[in-house]
């Protein structure tokens, strides 16, 4: 029963030793996707920044009277 007892428990540790580095492995993954996902939100936010000063300028130019010529 001791021997089995032992047996057990080093079965377990390695178990757990084993999970945890999945576990960590799988954490890498996921920080890694959100990090990228952050660059994407922050690459759009800029282009979306810049489309609405655009379209700002356009409601001036329209409450103006004045006209633009802006090919973007």
């Amino acid at each position: 029963l001791s021997v089995l007892q032992s047996r057990m428990h080093r079965a377990l540790l390695e178990y757990f030793k084993q999970r945890g580095l999945h576990s960590q492995a799988g954490l890498a993954k996921f920080q890694a996707a959100s990090h990228e996902n952050a660059q994407k939100i922050l690459a759009v936010q800029g282009e979306l920044s810049k489309t609405i000063q655009h379209i700002t300028a356009f409601l001036h130019s329209l409450k103006d009277g004045s006209s633009t010529k802006d090919d973007n």
